[in-house]
């Protein structure tokens, strides 16, 4: 199958990467200019033998290569274009989390107070919101696969076998803890509820996959922004959940989540054969499995080739996923908040 990249000069460059070694040929890229495309050629090239063409626009090159996948890492607020452009040129989409997001310099939150409602209250939150059920709305009639990359559900497997190594079956989920910590955030999303924005994704999609369904149960919503961390905590169904996201520039990253108090530390690094791998480590237990956005990717692509299965995350729980982390921003008690207008 030929896949193009919308925005291959940051994480775009390791969805190539990946798109390429589960046997896809990624034919073409775009970016915002002339320059930038130059290096980043450079850099696929070094990454895995790119020898694809170059654009600055999306829809020239979606035109003019009619690609079976467009996978979109761009900017969020451009999300839903290019993927309405895509599927409109009938290619399947596999879409950077989060899903979208409007542009941060549109709107302030603050002088929206929420409802007691689980509902999205803010007048652009729920136009992108409703845009977006709208898109993926688009992508099922035209029978057209939309994917999010939210990498973390893939661990679930992995998760599950140290888990019940310990505890016998993942039945009966009461609670879920996850933490994340990243270096590499940077612009509007570096600080307060930019970093909720850019990291909870990974989270919600743990939550909408390992626990039972269910929503949002208001009277129990705390949420707190700061501004180098956002920590939620609040009921989804019958299950507790405390979810905290951060920026640490300073010292090694922490990664860990899991289920009823059973919590693993996770890392990725390269094994004794030199292969990217991800890690999930409790006490001196440790299992090894596939890099998560490796394994998502190839989820991806092989519900695309046989229909037979859905991917980690699909339209529907990509929309709830936004959903969700709307809601509990909207609920958040902030210690300031970025410099936003109406």
């Amino acid at each position: 199958m030929n896949v193009v990249i919308i925005g291959a000069s940051g994480i775009g460059k390791h969805h190539a990467k990946w798109f390429h070694l589960e046997g896809c040929h990624v034919t073409a890229f775009s970016g915002t200019s002339d320059a930038s495309c130059r290096k980043t050629g450079q850099t696929l090239t070094d990454l895995f033998g790119f020898q694809g063409r170059t654009y600055t626009d999306y829809r020239r090159m979606l035109d003019f290569e009619k690609p079976d996948i467009v996978c979109i890492c761009s900017p969020n607020e451009s999300h839903l274009e290019q993927t309405r452009y895509a599927l409109e040129v009938n290619s399947h989409v596999y879409c950077e989390k989060p899903v979208a997001w409007p542009n941060l310099a549109t709107y302030t939150l603050s002088s929206h107070p929420p409802s007691e409602s689980p509902e999205v209250t803010h007048p652009i939150l729920r136009q992108t919101l409703d845009k977006t059920r709208s898109v993926v709305a688009l992508a099922d009639q035209r029978n057209r696969l939309f994917g999010m990359n939210a990498q973390y559900v893939a661990g679930r497997e992995a998760y599950q076998t140290i888990y019940e190594k310990h505890n016998g079956p993942m039945d009966d989920i009461e609670s879920f803890y996850f933490l994340l910590e990243s270096k590499g955030i940077s612009g509007n999303y570096s600080s307060y509820e930019g970093i909720w924005i850019d990291m909870a994704p990974h989270a919600l999609s743990q939550i909408i996959a390992l626990m039972p369904p269910g929503n949002l149960d208001m009277s129990h919503m705390d949420c707190r922004v700061k501004e180098d961390n956002t920590v939620a905590r609040f009921r989804y169904g019958s299950g507790s959940i405390e979810a905290k996201v951060s920026k640490n520039a300073e010292s090694d990253v922490k990664r860990k989540f899991g289920v009823n108090g059973f919590l693993v530390d996770y890392y990725g690094q390269p094994d004794d054969q030199g292969v990217y791998c991800a890690f999930l480590r409790h006490g001196d237990d440790i299992v090894k499995t596939v890099d998560f956005m490796q394994l998502s990717v190839r989820r991806y692509i092989k519900s695309v080739r046989s229909g037979g299965t859905t991917p980690f995350v699909d339209g529907h729980a990509a929309v709830k996923n936004l959903e969700m982390s709307m809601i509990i921003l909207e609920h958040a008690h902030a210690d300031n908040r970025l410099t936003l207008k109406e």
